[in-house]
This record gives C-alpha cells, sequence and structure tokens, in this order.
C-alpha cells in the first residue's frame, strides 16, 4: 500500500501451545472486520453502578458484590472483575446485548481468564443466554427453558461442565472429569463452536463435546454474552474474571 500500510491476508489467531492446544481460536480473526465480529473486554474500568462500561446490566444477589479489583498481586489482579459475597449462594452476572446469534457452518468461540478461592464450591460460569432481566444471576446459566450456552463450574465440583438448551428441550448439564480449575489460580475457559459441534476447553484443552443433540444447540436466536460467579456452601469465595473476549464469524 503507498503511504502506509498493507495486509495481504486476515489476521487470525494460531494455536499457541501446540497442535491441538487452543484449536478453537485457529483462523479466527483477532480484530473486526467484514469476515470477523470481534469483542474483547479487560475490565480497567467498572462505573458506579456495578457494571462495565458497554455492558447492558448486572444482577447481584444481596451480600455479593462486583468491583474493579485494584489490588497488584492478590487474587484478582488489578483490572480485573472482582465478584464477592459475604454468603452462601449469592452471586453476580453481568450480560451484554443480545446481539450474538450462532448459525450452522460459522465458527464461534467464547474464553474468559479467570480464577476463583475455592474451585469446588463455586459457580463460575460464562456463555449465551437469551434469558437476561432476572432476579437470580444463576438463572442465565441454569435454567433450561431458557436458549443458553453455558460453561464453567458449578458448586459441588471443580471440573467445568456444559449446559446447551433450545425452546425447552430439556437436556441437563454435561460433566466431565479430565480437566479441573485449581484453587487461586488463573485459568483460559472457552466455548467453541465449528459450525456444527459445540466444545469447553480447559487451558486451550478439550474437556467435552456437547453431546446432545443439534436441536439442543440454540441456533438462530438472539443471544447475549454473559459471565458470572456464585457462591455455593462456603461464604466468602472470591472469584475474577480478568478478560473475556469472543469471535464470531459473519
Amino acid at each position: 500500500m503507498k503511504n502506509g500500510a498493507g495486509l495481504t491476508e486476515s489476521i487470525v489467531h494460531a494455536p499457541t501451545s501446540d497442535n491441538t492446544g487452543y484449536s478453537y481460536r485457529s483462523a479466527m480473526g483477532m480484530i473486526g472486520s467484514a469476515e470477523f465480529c470481534v469483542f474483547y473486554e479487560d475490565f480497567l474500568k467498572l462505573i458506579s453502578t456495578n457494571v462495565p462500561d458497554g455492558w447492558t446490566a448486572a444482577i447481584i444477589d444481596t451480600g455479593a458484590t462486583l468491583v474493579q479489583s485494584t489490588t497488584a498481586g492478590s487474587l484478582g489482579a488489578t483490572g480485573g472483575a472482582l465478584i464477592a459475597s459475604d454468603g452462601t449462594s449469592e452471586g453476580v452476572a453481568i450480560y451484554l446485548p443480545k446481539a450474538i446469534q450462532l448459525t450452522a457452518s460459522q465458527k464461534f468461540f467464547m474464553e474468559v481468564m479467570v480464577q476463583t478461592s475455592t474451585a469446588a464450591e463455586t459457580d463460575v460460569r460464562f456463555g449465551l443466554s437469551d434469558l437476561t432481566a432476572t432476579s437470580n444471576p444463576e438463572d442465565l446459566w441454569t435454567t433450561t427453558s431458557a436458549n443458553l450456552v453455558a460453561f464453567g463450574t458449578l458448586a459441588g465440583s471443580a471440573y467445568p461442565s456444559m449446559l446447551s438448551d433450545k425452546a425447552n428441550s430439556g437436556t441437563s448439564e454435561q460433566t466431565q472429569t479430565s480437566l479441573a480449575m485449581s484453587d487461586t489460580t488463573w485459568a483460559k475457559l472457552a466455548i467453541g463452536y465449528d459450525g456444527s459441534n459445540l466444545m469447553g476447553f480447559v487451558n486451550g484443552r478439550l474437556a467435552l463435546t456437547w453431546s446432545g443433540a443439534a436441536a439442543t444447540v440454540p441456533t438462530g436466536v438472539a443471544l447475549a454474552p454473559f459471565i458470572g460467579a456464585r457462591t455455593g456452601a462456603t461464604a466468602g469465595n472470591v472469584t475474577t474474571y480478568d478478560y473475556v473476549r469472543f469471535v464470531i464469524e459473519r
């Protein structure tokens, strides 16, 4: 390009470890373009109402809080979104506008970097849902009557599991026992969709492939990306999201 810089091909993600790691990133866009819609949130600023700038709303239980982490070297690195609670079974969920639609043959991934103080006693959940305005944060990731895809831990297990449902098809949580989260340890969790198969990843490694029927994957409906966390039987658990990003093929 004269008097400037030119790119001869799309800027894409590639696997960052080996030929099997982070496969969901391969050939997906790094920047927004005619081919890819890209979102990245580093939580550098939370506004006073506990809703990050650009997000739609927060659902916050009594006793739970959502703040920007500002203590370097602590459980929450500076710039993270820190979710805490002074009681049991309390949490927070935040969501974006309903602007994502999964479509057969078009790829999508959503990835978060997150850690929690007690992995086996905390819901750490993210994904897509058409259920937004509700009084309970966990409704976004547990209500099978909603159109949703959710991945992450549920209180009682440190192994991330997946739920996918469309049109109240009656699906149940799919579990796995191969890849777990550890206490106070950063993990990269991801949902990958290759246009037909729905998958869950832990630190770039495939943890599970959704075994439900294709009819349970919520294609063709408007969905809101969300993240959330909720304490289980132990009060005072702390969860911090360092970033969230998604890429969808147009």
